[in-house]
């Protein structure tokens, strides 16, 4: 009898709580099951995205082949831009639109557009979407600003907190933009920052390095030479005159 009582409490304890928390259960479930499903819907979408986009990029390095040291020809030229620009507006987050940007900022530096170059690789900086895509077109943002006698932009897009493994190359690019400026000794003491801080893979860039850092310092020396001293008078000359 207990237990038939108690089997009977149970059932009562638990239509009561339906009664009182049944629906909030239900929208709890739906949630849960919409959540999950949302999840793997965003999972699925992204992959496709990032599919279209990859095949988008094939696309595009496919049009644009050209013969070793030959330049693109105006129509594959404009092709390449019309497919970066679809994969820019289509794919705007993904590493392959940064990618495509990158590669129409190096059609513009050809053709001597620098201002395009320019925005183009500003682009991919605002986006960020790989650290260090971001550094590498920093780098290549200054070199065009420097080209355009964009000085203060130059140094300031190549300053050094956070470049990493870049921190040599941001050095010896702001060594060019104070060179640029004739700030001879910041200019050699960032060559010298560079070389100090040069990776195994940058290891080719040292030869230059060195010649640019010992050229400013023979500069240096020829400019702080003490100015040659006349010759004294000829005593005889003068005794001749007196007499």
């Amino acid at each position: 009898m207990t237990a038939h009582l108690t089997e009977e409490e149970q059932v009562e304890a638990l239509k009561r709580w339906w009664a009182e928390n049944g629906t909030s259960a239900i929208v709890g479930v739906v949630l849960a099951v919409s959540g999950y499903l949302g999840w793997g819907f965003w999972q699925d979408k992204q992959q496709a995205d990032a599919e279209t986009a990859s095949a988008s990029y094939q696309t595009l390095m496919e049009a644009v082949v050209a013969e070793p040291g030959q330049l693109l020809s105006e129509e594959k030229t404009a092709t390449a831009n019309h497919l970066a620009d679809e994969l820019k507006a289509q794919h705007a987050s993904s590493l392959y639109a940064s990618q495509a940007a990158l590669f129409k900022a190096k059609l513009a530096v050809e053709a001597g557009d620098l201002a395009l170059a320019a925005a183009e690789l500003n682009w991919i900086i605002e986006r960020n979407v790989e650290p260090a895509l971001t550094l590498l077109t920093r780098a290549r943002l200054a070199r065009v600003q420097l080209d355009l006698e964009q000085y203060d932009q130059a140094l300031s897009t190549v300053a050094d907190p956070n470049s990493g493994s870049f921190k040599a190359m941001f050095a010896e690019i702001r060594g060019d933009v104070f060179l640029a400026q004739e700030k001879t000794s910041e200019a050699r003491a960032a060559y010298q920052l560079a070389l100090d801080n040069l990776i195994t893979e940058q290891m080719n860039r040292r030869p230059l390095l060195e010649i640019k850092i010992n050229d400013l310092q023979t500069v240096s020396t020829q400019v702080n030479l003490p100015a040659a001293e006349e010759p004294a008078a000829d005593n005889n000359n003068e005794a001749g005159e007196n007499s």
